[in-house]
């Protein structure tokens, strides 16, 4: 319909006639039905802060380091704690940079990233008030992680090989996303620290995606362990455990250890759950947690034979071995863990198993709550006005 003839209708000019100017009353009623009249006390959007999120990870076994930089000129209120950091994991690729899967002529769709992220006791849903911190311009934190802690999961693990693509995000994912436009709502993970901000706060913050590399090689185990017998076809034992324990506190880290003989002779030998030894790293340090008493009486009915192949089970309670503090903060806690065998005569005469066996790898322990916090010091302010 013309414009002429719509502003014609009888209806209009009653409209019309209740305003001292046609123009002015026309001009208001055509924004109104284009929907481009500005509402009252409506503003244009600020745009988002100028903070960088980066993450140095010289290879896949960590430790990581997680940068957040300030590049804006505007203070920022920051919250500075890596729980609230997650890992988008891509595969690596396997072809060219035009076929990256490796599927010359088909099209595959790529799989969806697997996300590492630390489970709902660990994480927080707001900003903690110690760990916020303000970053002046130019400012920077740093802080140092174990992407294992946050790829704890098997399936997880899996993911997070040699040559794999990630993407870190830090802060507070917003679940109106994709939703109808509505301003975003607190917690927010930096906001200006300023009257009248000039840039608006923001919940999350996205890194450059980057590879991972190959770990070194493994270091030496550091339970002394006496060197096994030169007989090829002598007996020979081996002690294994499962590879992760994700534990709700310290009161539940309880696991299982097999020694198995992978030898080719029957060996005579006594295995006690006491006799574990255990080497603890852990955020406060290494711990030595055991103490097999070398001159314990063990009845000669209870030593038996273990065949080549076959294998014993000893369930444990780790921290029934150590001292109360061990595990006593969250976080993430490698042991590595040896089973002795004191002297102790058989029942046939045969000498005894008495070399202590030690896991080739260790332990990952998570611990998801404890009484001591996590974070064992306060965040410091690199550059800008808030430190060297």
């Amino acid at each position: 319909m013309g414009l002429r003839r719509w502003f014609s209708k009888p209806w209009w000019r009653a409209y019309d006639r209740g305003y001292s100017s046609p123009a002015v009353s026309r001009t208001v009623f055509l924004l109104l039905l284009l929907g481009t009249l500005p509402k009252a006390g409506a503003d244009a959007p600020l745009p988002a802060p100028r903070i960088e999120l980066r993450l140095e990870a010289p290879d896949i076994g960590g430790p990581w380091k997680m940068v957040v930089t300030n590049d804006g000129d505007v203070p920022l209120r920051v919250a500075a704690d890596g729980r609230l950091l997650s890992l988008e994991i891509e595969p690596p690729e396997t072809g060219s940079i035009e076929d990256p899967y490796g599927k010359t002529g088909k099209k595959k769709k790529a799989p969806p990233p697997v996300v590492c992220r630390l489970p709902a006791e660990l994480r927080p849903s707001g900003v903690v008030e110690e760990r916020a911190i303000v970053l002046g311009p130019g400012g920077r934190y740093e802080e140092v992680l174990s992407p294992v802690l946050y790829c704890f999961a098997e399936s997880e693990a899996k993911a997070l090989v040699p040559g794999a693509r990630v993407t870190a995000k830090l802060g507070f994912p917003d679940a109106a996303k994709g939703t109808a436009k509505t301003a975003p709502r607190p917690p927010f993970l930096a906001e200006p620290a300023v009257l009248s901000p000039p840039v608006a706060a923001s919940k999350e913050i996205v890194s450059p995606r980057f590879v991972v590399a190959a770990p070194p090689p493994a270091a030496t185990p550091s339970l002394e362990t006496e060197d096994s017998s030169d007989d090829p076809n002598g007996p020979k034992l081996e002690l294994t455990g499962p590879a992760r324990v994700d534990s709700s506190d310290e009161k539940t880290v309880a696991t299982t250890f097999t020694v198995k003989n992978v030898g080719r002779r029957d060996v005579r030998l006594h295995a006690r759950r006491d006799n574990l030894l255990f080497d603890i790293d852990g955020p406060d340090g290494s711990s030595h947690c055991g103490l097999p008493a070398s001159r314990r009486g063990v009845p000669r009915e209870l030593v038996d034979s273990l065949a080549p192949g076959a294998s014993r089970s000893i369930e444990v309670w780790i921290g029934e071995m150590c001292p109360n503090m061990v595990f006593d903060r969250p976080g993430l806690y490698r042991v590595r863990a040896g089973l002795a065998f004191p002297a102790t005569p058989s029942p046939d005469g045969q000498r005894a198993w008495t070399q202590t066996v030690v896991t080739k790898e260790p332990l990952l322990v998570r611990i998801r709550q404890g009484r001591l916090p996590f974070f064992t010091s306060p965040p410091q302010v690199f550059g800008g006005d808030g430190g060297s």
